[in-house]
């Protein structure tokens, strides 16, 4: 059983889905939500997410085998891929319920987050509209985290911007390391369209671009920690891109990603706080 439960929780791809219930979170604070709805607003995204990482390796399966992805908990038989389906809608079901406590608004946003998400498994990865989940499902965040506000409002439009911008720049950093194998399987997603030099190049400045929106927009946002946090996008930036510049990308480039729009969120979260 807890074999099974490790394998159900890796297939969930973890990392990603609990950095973006994060930032979903402290985005909430940030905006004045009352701490128990700013729980509540987390768990709904992190649900999401977990409902669009299970669907991912549920629907992946066959690629996957094909590329002999033993690092898949499908793939080496640890977990059934009816479990995965199961524990997908199960998520899925679960993150509307919730959404639904937090109003009409919001509601109505997590249908149209999970819709995205899921069709970027259910084909929208395969060629260039790939970004386009991408740049949707994370702009949109801040969007469902007004609109759970107790009075729901709604969030400039350079936030929307700037954590699409940072959706990009996750897409990229994500695929790189597998770009050779998903060739392979016949993946052509937008970063594999565009090679490896190029995708670095898009990595940079979208992430860039994204804190720069941040730093410049946000008026409540002092000075200094606008300088200290814009150091450390482009010295992590830095560091990714140069990675992602190698024969064989690690994961590592997209845990410096995650840490970058970590500083943006902790930016936007100062820097809009209302």
């Amino acid at each position: 059983m807890r074999r099974k439960t490790v394998a159900l929780i890796r297939s969930s791809h973890p990392i990603p889905c609990l950095a973006v219930a994060l930032f979903a979170g402290m985005f909430s604070v940030g905006l004045g939500l009352p701490l128990e709805r700013s729980l509540v607003v987390f768990l709904a995204i992190l649900l999401q997410q977990i409902s669009v990482g299970l669907s991912n390796d549920w629907l992946d399966h066959k690629i996957d085998k094909a590329a002999n992805r033993i690092d898949k908990p499908t793939v080496n038989g640890l977990v059934k891929v009816s479990e995965l389906r199961a524990g997908s809608i199960t998520a899925a079901i679960l993150a509307l319920i919730i959404a639904m406590t937090l109003g009409g608004g919001a509601s109505l946003v997590m249908v149209l987050m999970l819709v995205v998400g899921w069709s970027y498994n259910l084909g929208l990865k395969l060629y260039w509209s790939s970004v386009i989940p991408y740049a949707v499902g994370f702009g949109i965040i801040p969007i469902f985290v007004s609109l759970a506000a107790p009075m729901p409002f709604w969030v400039p439009l350079w936030v929307v911007l700037a954590t699409a911008l940072l959706g990009v720049s996750a897409h990229f950093a994500n695929v790189l390391p597998d770009m050779e194998a998903d060739k392979l399987t016949g993946v052509n997603a937008l970063p594999h369209i565009l090679g490896q030099r190029i995708s670095s190049i898009v990595i940079a400045a979208t992430a860039l671009v994204a804190t720069l929106l941040v730093v410049t927009q946000s008026e409540a946002l002092p000075p200094a920690t606008a300088a200290v946090g814009l150091a450390a996008t482009i010295i992590l930036v830095g560091f990714a891109s140069a990675l992602s510049l190698k024969k064989d990308p690690t994961k590592v480039v997209f845990s410096l990603l995650l840490l970058a729009s970590l500083v943006n969120v902790v930016l936007l979260a100062i820097g809009i706080a209302r």
